[in-house]
């Protein structure tokens, strides 16, 4: 969890995935009301993924007496086809009839990042924001506040994408990314390490955005890491395997800082590249089940596979079930689903 201001407006990233996610946005907006001086009781929620804990504290914040409007892109493009696909349908159905007009849910090929779903400074006076702790959740967040730059809206759905192209977007936008990409992996023995790191970053991207030379002379001393982490991820290129028609596998265990972006950019560049696959001993599922397996569809091929079909239709995303499973071209597994379920269905793909 990572709570700041945006331009004098609380803003919390969070997830919204757990019973303690919904007491966390709760105490959030009832510490911002009571702290606000004025008789505006509005909360934004940006970028959340719509799931039934983000329905549940949508439902107890309107109870609440607040005023809750939603924006997001996480919307089914098309026929629901599995229990996931099914559950984000039924999760917006709620949040629809929960909030009326104040809904607004799209989905990504039409708005490939938040910040497009909000006009400058539209919510400049709300009591508060709920984002996803992610660059794509930050700048939505800062649009909709007012802090914005020419090229913010474009930036946003590069960092939102694939890895590989996450760092070419502008100048201010490459600081960000880069800055991601070297962040500390997560550690359950010290869980708030990431956290804060990234919060560091955010707060001082946003600074450095609204013109503080310190806070861009910060971002730019990052950058050497970066350039360490680049050539680790070329160093472990090499070492891919394919484990099935189109799908590179790199085992990045006890390897140094990679950036994944150039990791994956290398291996799409190997004829037939579909699929990349990264096994990592850290991350989200990591830190529960010990082994990760993420994989990222290649640009060239995500009108083609979806990798939400590599899975039983029942398949909740879930990182406590080994699965994270938010769109169709980036999946989360662990070993055990990784071995059992998605590598022979893609050994079946076309």
């Amino acid at each position: 969890m990572i709570s700041f201001k945006l331009k004098g407006v609380p803003t919390l990233f969070i997830k919204g995935f757990t019973a303690d996610d919904i007491e966390t946005m709760l105490n959030f907006a009832r510490d911002a009301s009571a702290n606000n001086r004025t008789t505006n009781n509005t909360i934004l929620f940006i970028d959340t993924p719509i799931t039934a804990p983000t329905v549940e504290a949508v439902h107890k914040l309107k109870e609440e007496g607040f005023r809750v409007v939603f924006r997001d892109h996480h919307g089914i493009d098309g026929e629901a086809t599995n229990d996931r696909d099914r559950q984000v349908s039924m999760a917006t159905a709620k949040l629809v009839q929960l909030l009326g007009d104040d809904c607004r849910i799209t989905v990504r090929r039409l708005h490939p990042a938040c910040s497009t779903l909000v006009e400058v400074g539209e919510f400049a006076n709300a009591l508060a924001v709920i984002a996803d702790p992610d660059p794509d959740g930050l700048t939505a967040a800062m649009k909709a506040v007012g802090i914005y730059y020419d090229q913010l809206d474009e930036d946003a759905a590069l960092l939102d994408g694939e890895p590989s192209l996450q760092v070419t977007g502008s100048p201010m936008s490459a600081l960000l990314a880069k800055g991601v990409a070297t962040l500390p992996p997560y550690d359950p023995s010290k869980p708030r390490e990431r956290e804060k790191a990234l919060q560091q970053l955010f707060i001082r991207w946003v600074a450095a955005v609204n013109g503080d030379p310190r806070a861009a002379a910060a971002l730019e001393a990052g950058v050497e890491a970066y350039d360490q982490a680049v050539k680790v991820a070329q160093d472990l290129a090499p070492t891919a395997s394919e484990v099935a028609p189109g799908v590179m596998l790199v085992d990045t265990i006890e390897s140094d800082l990679y950036d994944p972006g150039t990791l994956m950019a290398q291996l799409e560049k190997r004829s037939g590249c579909k699929i990349t696959v990264l096994r990592k001993d850290k991350g989200p599922i990591a830190a529960l089940h010990g082994i990760q397996y993420s994989l990222a569809v290649t640009k060239a091929f995500q009108s083609q596979v979806n990798l939400q079909n590599v899975l039983p239709p029942q398949t909740k995303s879930d990182p406590k079930l080994g699965v994270i499973s938010n769109v169709t071209f980036l999946l989360h597994v662990s070993d055990l689903v990784w071995h059992e379920q998605v590598l022979p269905a893609l050994r079946l793909l076309p």
